[in-house]
């Protein structure tokens, strides 16, 4: 794992922007979801049966802004906590892994009959592939998301500290 901060940086504000724009384009699935047609005004659009629902598509817009979000926030404590460089590395390719695998959960969670809130039939729903595409990222995820947050509070305490040594 590459550890060094700029790059690190650069990746994260990369991915951060890229999540944010799917999260962008998830608002036209919630617009047109509440329109029922494909429609930007004055133009009129065919009527469609969009995919998903209106909670689906609320979530994966806000989500995808929000992931995209934490990822640029992310990218700006590399260079100023103490990380160490393995640490910097878990950090911010936690973030990475994190916004894409919660992307992937919104969209797919939205088609799906259990919500992808499990990888098989839950009360919600059957299981079906778009719901074990959606649930499996989103469980790793959600292991890989707690270690990057516990490897920001280590930096976060060793710099509350005075400590900068990244050890």
């Amino acid at each position: 794992m590459d550890g060094d901060p700029g790059r690190l940086r650069g990746t994260l504000v990369l991915h951060g922007a890229l999540v944010v724009a799917v999260g962008l384009v998830a608002g036209f699935g919630l617009l047109f979801e509440l329109l029922g047609e494909v429609a930007i005004w004055p133009l009129p659009g065919p009527q469609v049966d969009i995919p998903g629902s209106v909670r689906g598509w609320q979530a994966a817009h806000v989500g995808g802004l929000l992931n995209g979000v934490l990822m640029l926030v992310g990218a700006s404590f590399l260079g100023v906590l103490p990380f160490s460089q393995r640490g910097r590395a878990i950090f911010a390719w936690g973030l990475v892994f994190t916004g894409w695998a919660n992307t992937v959960f919104y969209w797919f969670g939205n088609v799906a009959p259990n919500r992808g809130l499990s990888g098989g039939d839950n009360a919600l729903g059957e299981g079906t592939t778009a719901g074990f595409v959606a649930f499996l990222p989103a469980a790793l995820a959600s292991v890989v998301t707690l270690v990057a947050m516990i490897v920001l509070a280590a930096a976060g305490w060793r710099a509350s500290r005075g400590r900068g040594d990244g050890g």
